[in-house]
């Protein structure tokens, strides 16, 4: 009988044309929208442009020609080296943005004045600076070795073009705004199961079907468990198809972690199932309990971050789509696999404790 009622849930949510709105079309619809309009807010790594160094030569002859020397052959279309007449100019160029820093070659080292320290930029200088520091270390030594092969040496570990670069690792505050969204509304979408749970037992009286519910040698318990279970199933198949369009239409790479990926997902519907038939139940079939879960979603989905990006984590752990992101994220992109433990442990408990307090409620019910 158990197996009767779930597929008759199945049955009845398939058939409904709001699920595949709801489940399906307005979550990919939202993920293409939001991540268009969105995409340059999620862009750290826009174009640097050409980066303007200047320097002033204060050491011993060797160093000066070897750091001239170095300058010449590392200017290119990204980067700048020009020579100016003492630190006062170079300073003042820096100060007025004409310049990204001002490096004062001296004969022990090299000084670097920036306006932006700890920046992409000071990244940068501090790559040239490393790369001319270790070839005039070679030179020198290859100096006291053999003099006449000097040439040749530096020749062959010359600094190429474009050889200084920043790259920025791939992690769960650095995805792109698909990815981003992607992520996000499926956890919403999830949680729209809320919704579905809180109709599970109004759609019976609308179709009349609790009547024969109440009088087939059945219990509750078990017509509550079918229909739990085939909203779940309803779920899963939402959600196979969303994280599948996600992978090769918005660039989410589930990778190695797919299946636990997926259980967080999915322990966030068992969640919000149990969450709105408990509802439900609760307000004794109350037309405003859709009303209160619809409400309930949309604070969820904002608190956790689910329309817009840079929402505190904090903040994000109040809401189960905020935590259920956290958790997936960590395990995508970071590599945290006990990242899941948290979710898990959180919608599975708190999933239990609304079926238990279900069937409290409906064994003191005459009727459903």
């Amino acid at each position: 009988m158990l197996f009767h009622i779930i597929k008759k849930q199945v049955k009845l949510s398939l058939r409904d044309k709001t699920f595949f709105i709801f489940m399906i079309i307005f979550p990919i619809a939202l993920i293409f929208v939001l991540g268009s309009v969105l995409q340059n807010a999620f862009t750290d790594d826009a174009d640097l442009g050409k980066m303007d160094i200047v320097y002033t030569l204060q050491a011993d002859a060797n160093m000066n020609k070897a750091f001239d020397t170095f300058a010449n052959e590392v200017s290119d279309k990204s980067v700048s080296f020009k020579q100016v007449d003492g630190v006062k100019a170079g300073q003042e160029k820096v100060k007025n943005g004409d310049a990204t820093a001002l490096i004062v070659v001296k004969t022990n080292d090299l000084k670097v004045i920036t306006n932006s320290p700890g920046t992409v930029e000071k990244a940068r200088v501090d790559g040239y600076i490393n790369a001319f520091a270790g070839q005039y270390q070679l030179a020198m030594t290859a100096a006291k070795i053999n003099p006449t092969q000097v040439n040749t040496i530096m020749a062959e570990n010359a600094v190429p073009e474009n050889a200084i670069s920043v790259q920025k690792l791939q992690t769960g505050d650095n995805v792109s705004s698909f990815q981003y969204y992607a992520i996000a509304l499926i956890g919403m979408t999830m949680m729209f199961g809320m919704m579905s749970g809180v109709n599970t037992f109004r759609i019976e009286k609308l179709k009349h079907t609790d009547l024969r519910l109440l009088i087939a040698p059945i219990r509750k318990e078990v017509a509550i468990t079918g229909n739990f279970i085939g909203e779940l199933v309803v779920q899963a198949i939402s959600l196979v198809i969303l994280m599948a369009v996600s992978q090769f239409f918005f660039g989410v790479n589930w990778g190695s972690a797919t299946l636990l990926i997926a259980a967080i997902y999915f322990s966030l519907a068992i969640f919000s199932v149990s969450f709105g038939m408990a509802i439900d139940v609760f307000t004794n079939g109350n037309a405003a309990g859709g009303a209160v879960s619809s409400i309930l979603v949309q604070i969820f989905a904002f608190l956790g971050g689910a329309y817009f990006p840079g929402v505190s984590p904090v903040v994000q752990k109040l809401s189960p789509i905020g935590w259920a992101n956290i958790g997936i994220r960590d395990v995508l992109y970071n590599g945290q696999l006990a990242s899941a433990v948290m979710p898990l442990v959180i919608n599975i408990g708190f999933a239990l404790l609304f079926i238990l307090l279900m069937a409290v409620v409906q064994k003191r019910k005459e009727v459903y």
